[in-house]
């Protein structure tokens, strides 16, 4: 029964196995960060910008789909990875909120245009950045949920020299 005891322990319990499972997939196929004069950037759960220092193969490497940003959930905290394209996609089967950014063909995951950024990051300088709210699993298929907005804009198909949104990069 919702709201019980029992129920609150069973959902506690699913989520540290899902934590589990996704610390586990994350360990085992992340990619070390080449730290670069690439700056790209990514929108966590929280709604904050997070940006990842890398080497411009690994940029590339990303906007090409190759690569995805995913949550790395720790005991006391939430760790960014980078992942190759199956584990991304292993770690989007089981929660799509795990996942940050991922040049999907059929359903990119956590793209920006350029004027989105920059509303994001002076609300982030202001103080006024609304966190993004969790969506339950089943409502977040096929782009339904806000992070998985593609930017015809801003294609993470096509290196740039300036920050084309979320997911973007910079030299």
């Amino acid at each position: 029964m919702p709201g019980s005891k029992a129920y609150q322990r069973a959902e506690s319990k699913k989520q540290v196995e899902l934590d589990r499972a996704l610390r586990e997939l994350v360990l085992g196929a992340q990619v070390p960060q080449e730290p670069g004069e690439t700056t790209f950037y990514f929108m966590t759960r929280k709604g904050k910008l997070r940006r990842m220092e890398l080497s411009p193969a690994q940029a590339k490497q990303l906007e090409d789909g190759e690569l995805g940003v995913v949550e790395r959930p720790e005991p006391a905290q939430i760790e960014h990875s980078l992942v190759p394209a199956a584990a991304a996609e292993q770690m989007y089967a089981l929660s799509a909120k795990a996942v940050r950014f991922f040049n999907r063909k059929e359903n990119p995951v956590g793209f920006m245009n350029d004027e989105e950024l920059k509303a994001q990051q002076a609300a982030e300088a202001s103080g006024t950045a609304v966190e993004t709210p969790d969506e339950p699993e089943a409502s977040e298929e096929a782009g339904e949920s806000g992070e998985a907005e593609a930017s015809a804009e801003a294609p993470a198909s096509e290196p740039s020299s300036e920050p084309s949104g979320e997911g973007g990069t910079q030299s």
